[in-house]
């Protein structure tokens, strides 16, 4: 991906009050009477001069730090190149990276036992990142495997030289290993590799002050219990290096599949994080970052510094909702016994093309299934009609042949209605100017939205325009809505058939009316917050309160006092969802809602994942107040809604 500095260079030039250029002076038009400015006069220009001048200073100035900056972030970024012997051996397998299209990196945390001499480490995550910067498609997807699950492994491309857990392929074969293995298990192209240590993971974490995660329930192992100890309070919290990572590692209460979607959810945390940052951040987060990762890439060297910041803006600027996370679906455990996992065949390639062509509509759809109004300008494109209301001539307006038959096809796979030219005459468009250069997609303006289908279409297509029915191509158009004369641009690829996430069926909402769960609890706390506690007179039905730490008052932030009231799926092995109430109104969780809607005179923020309704936050008297689902959205998108509408408030004294 390539970013560009535009910059624009005008004329002065001198003007009338109307608008128009000034005439030049003549010999006659001398300076015939002059006036000494008044103070007043001198006076305000004086402060324009100055202020002029200063801008001026303040532009070189910053001008130059930008480019030093420039320069010196290219000389960091040199330093994330390859630099251990498996990443440089691992480099001649990865794909170049085509600018301005999809890239995949493959990401690999791993650590080394303590005490072991020439232990090789083993991969406590195996994940694939993709970036997709194309107008329109720009997200990031995420398709993570468990450390445990059973799969071939390669070294070398082509044969697999066992078959066993996939965290085992870096202890074998080094980072190499990781790479091939899921290359072979995928069918992905890999552009990048990153390698990262668990001690890199946190200085990256320190140096950004530490990651702001909803932390779901209680963890907690003591040291020295044979497992890695953790000890984290249930609430939205500010975790640092050390405590990121026991959070992104934990797997002893649960399993690994929980163990994936804690790391996407610290992921996607992070990305949160990131994208408050400033450019006065950046230095000390890319010297933190050149020593810490290990980066490959086709043909050695460091991502160029123009690259990198490129993809870094792309995540920057993205909507949560752009954020996919791509989970195997039905993983069973090995029959033979052990630990191992299995998943088949075709569940891989469905998550893997779950993961290429990410859903984008799920959100919209999600809010649409439960009477969610979603409020968003539309385009043009957005207003067209479907694709099987819309009938479509396809000519060849270029030199390749076959290409108007391959679109014809194209388009009838994705629900288009494709005619023939009247007349039963070659699908070929032989106007002045043929074969073109780039493609132009007609519409007759006598039937209603062809302009907008015309406009819709022409995202199909490489540079093409729009225009009204042309008498040739009306004799042509055969009833047709609109007609695509492919130029010489266009190759013929189509864009992907997107799948899309099948959303759970509708269904009333599974709740209980049950205040009297918390509403002793909470008036007793009440006189120690300065803003009215809400209690849930709903709950999910069968929710207890959690078995540790249920109910949880805490300092969110400075001078900030905050409400964390955990609840419980005694029947899932990590149904724990949960209430927050706070005054924290700058937290980066907030930042990226869905929808937004007034519903019996107060307003509510949705928060979707994936087509699941992952939050739902009540803002009133001052304060907002978080329904949070569990960590895989086990609670229905009605019965999360019905939760947030049944906050009333709890009563009792407000400390003042």
């Amino acid at each position: 991906m390539r970013t560009t500095l535009k910059r624009r260079i005008g004329l002065w030039e001198q003007v009338t009050g109307k608008g128009r250029a000034a005439s030049p002076l003549s010999a006659r038009n001398t300076i015939s009477h002059y006036q000494q400015p008044t103070a007043r006069g001198r006076f305000l220009r004086g402060i324009g001069r100055f202020l002029l001048n200063t801008a001026l200073v303040l532009a070189v100035v910053a001008g130059g730090a930008a480019g030093g900056l420039y320069l010196w972030a290219n000389e960091k970024i040199s330093q994330t190149a390859a630099h251990t012997k498996g990443t440089k051996q691992s480099q001649q397998w990865l794909q170049v990276a085509v600018p301005d299209q999809p890239v995949i990196a493959l990401v690999a945390g791993y650590d080394q036992r303590r005490g072991l001499v020439g232990d090789p480490g083993r991969t406590d995550t195996v994940m694939l990142v993709r970036l997709d910067p194309r107008k329109g498609r720009q997200s990031i997807s995420l398709l993570s495997f468990p450390r445990d699950l059973r799969v071939p492994l390669y070294c070398k491309p082509g044969v697999p030289f066992a078959t066993d857990k996939i965290n085992s392929a870096y202890a074998n074969c080094g980072l190499t290993g990781v790479l091939l293995t899921v290359q072979a298990l995928t069918g992905l192209p890999v552009n990048y590799d990153v390698a990262v240590k668990f001690r890199g993971f946190k200085d990256i974490v320190n140096k950004m002050g530490g990651v702001w995660v909803d932390v779901d329930h209680r963890y907690y192992v003591a040291p020295g219990a044979g497992y890695s100890s953790i000890d984290l309070q249930p609430g939205y919290q500010r975790l640092r290096g050390e405590q990121a990572l026991d959070y992104a590692r934990y797997r002893h209460g649960d399993s690994d599949l929980y163990r994936i979607i804690r790391q996407q959810a610290f992921i996607r945390s992070f990305r949160q994080q990131f994208s408050k940052l400033s450019m006065f951040d950046y230095p000390s987060i890319i010297n933190t970052i050149s020593r810490n990762i290990d980066t490959g890439n086709k043909g050695g060297g460091s991502i160029s510094a123009r690259t990198l910041l490129g993809y870094a803006q792309l995540i920057h600027d993205l909507s949560g909702g752009s954020v996919v996370q791509v989970k195997l679906d039905n993983i069973t455990n090995a029959p033979d016994g052990t630990t191992d996992l299995i998943a088949s065949q075709s569940s891989i390639d469905s998550a893997v093309e779950q993961f290429t062509n990410p859903d984008l509509t799920a959100n919209d759809r999600a809010a649409s299934q439960i009477r969610i109004k979603v409020a968003h300008a539309k385009s043009q494109a957005d207003a067209a009609p479907a694709p099987e209301k819309t009938t479509v001539l396809v000519l060849n307006a270029s030199d390749t042949g076959g290409l108007a038959t391959d679109t014809s096809a194209g388009l009838s796979q994705r629900g288009y209605k494709v005619v023939q030219p009247a007349g039963g005459v070659a699908a070929n468009y032989a106007g002045p100017g043929t074969p073109f250069w780039h493609s132009i997609v007609y519409y007759d303006p006598a039937q209603a939205k062809s302009e907008a289908a015309a406009t819709k279409l022409v995202t199909f297509l490489d540079a093409a325009s729009v225009k009204k029915f042309v008498p040739s191509i009306a004799s042509l158009a055969n009833g047709a809505m609109v007609v695509a004369a492919l130029g010489q641009a266009f190759d013929g690829t189509l864009p992907p058939i997107a799948p899309k996430i099948e959303l759970p069926a509708s269904q009333p909402p599974r709740v209980t009316i049950n205040p009297g769960l918390t509403a002793s609890t909470l008036r007793g706390i009440q006189p120690r917050f300065r803003f009215r506690l809400e209690l849930p007179s709903r709950v999910a039905s069968s929710s207890v309160l959690g078995y540790q730490s249920p109910v949880r008052v805490y300092r969110i932030a400075p001078k900030q006092t905050a409400l964390c009231l955990t609840l419980d799926l005694p029947n899932s092995l990590d149904g724990y969802w949960s209430i927050e109430e706070t005054t924290f109104t700058d937290a980066p969780i907030l930042a990226e809602s869905h929808v937004t809607q007034r519903i019996g005179g107060r307003t509510f923020d949705f928060y979707y994942q994936d087509g699941l309704l992952h939050m739902v936050v009540l803002r009133e008297n001052g304060a907002s107040y978080w329904v949070i689902n569990t960590l895989d959205n086990l609670l229905s998108n009605s019965t999360m809604k019905a939760i947030a509408e049944g906050l009333h408030p709890a009563g009792g004294r407000i400390r003042r």
